[in-house]
């Protein structure tokens, strides 16, 4: 299993401590279509707030990119954080993401 697939795998099972797992204490998480960074603390605050939002789910999900050092990835998430597509790029250490960069791509729907 990739370090995407699992970090899926944890995210729609609503496993706090196994998304939070796969997160580096100093990670830095940007979200574009908020012009909004987030560190170490408040990443780990806003994974928690997400998680446990049962509203907040992922469709659609797939991996566009992935090695053991990067990941690109697109899907739906629904509820009250995005509501719509996400494309998220991730940069991994050693199984663990250290920075992210989340966009959200409006629907013509």
């Amino acid at each position: 299993m990739t370090n995407m697939e699992k970090l899926q795998a944890a995210w729609d099972a609503k496993d706090l401590d196994g998304v939070k797992a796969m997160f580096t204490e100093d990670a830095v998480m940007i979200m574009l279509h908020e012009n909004r960074t987030l560190r170490g603390v408040e990443v780990e605050e806003e994974l928690t707030a997400m998680v446990l939002d049962e509203d907040t789910v992922s469709s659609e999900f797939r991996i566009i990119y992935e090695n053991d050092e990067c990941a690109v990835t697109r899907e739906r998430i629904a509820g009250q954080f995005f509501g719509g597509q996400v494309s998220i790029v991730q940069l991994w250490r050693d199984g663990q993401i250290y920075h992210m960069e989340t966009s959200l791509i409006k629907d013509n729907t």
